[in-house]
């Protein structure tokens, strides 16, 4: 009986995943494009933060382009996800904070982009074993995944989803420490952003 039972349960689970993934499309490639609006640029450059692309990632006309690696999309509902490739650094003239690999993750409860935002590094040495002369050091870098925007309403039209973009709290703190002082707040709006996927 608990063998029939295990095999129902196996079979309804199969069911959900195969129902779920019906009109899941695969992403192949295409381009993310995120555009900051002019207030933005404005509160950025009053407090003296650059934004510059980190290779793949483009720059052109203040807009940030990232090229998209893979991921996958149902083109019914939109839930899906988009990986880019690349990402930007902020620097306010003496410290500078990386992001990379923003993902594009939308669901039920909603549409975001994360990303891996680099940490502090941190260098050790020691000795090599049979070589007390000899001193190896190495550099640790951490990274650590932060959900740093929010997607809200937009459409698609012709293949590309077109919409609006705000700051989540990981990214207002962010910009907060290179400014200085407490400049944006979670919800401020960012600008808009285009996802244009390439699907098999």
């Amino acid at each position: 009986m608990r063998r029939i039972r295990i095999a129902v349960a196996t079979a309804a689970i199969a069911s959900f995943v195969i129902a779920g993934t019906a009109f899941a499309a695969k992403i192949t490639g295409g381009t993310t494009t995120i555009t900051p609006s002019s207030a933005t640029t404005t509160l950025l450059s009053n407090n003296h933060i650059t934004v510059t692309p980190v290779a793949p990632a483009t720059a052109s006309n203040g807009a940030f382009s990232f090229p998209i690696s893979r991921g996958h999309i149902n083109t019914t509902t939109l839930y899906g996800t988009v990986k880019n490739t690349g990402g930007i650094q902020l620097s306010n003239g003496t410290k500078t904070v990386t992001v990379r690999h923003p993902v594009i993750v939308s669901r039920k409860t909603g549409a975001y982009v994360w990303a891996l935002i680099r940490d502090h590094s941190s260098r050790s040495c020691y000795r090599r074993l049979h070589h007390a002369h000899r001193i190896v050091c190495v550099v640790r870098t951490r990274y650590r995944d932060a959900r740093i925007l929010k997607i809200s309403g937009g459409s698609v039209s012709n293949g590309t989803y077109s919409g609006n973009v705000s700051i989540t709290q990981a990214t207002a703190t962010l910009i907060n420490k290179l400014a200085g002082s407490n400049v944006a707040a979670a919800g401020d709006a960012l600008g808009t952003i285009s996802v244009t996927p390439t699907l098999s």
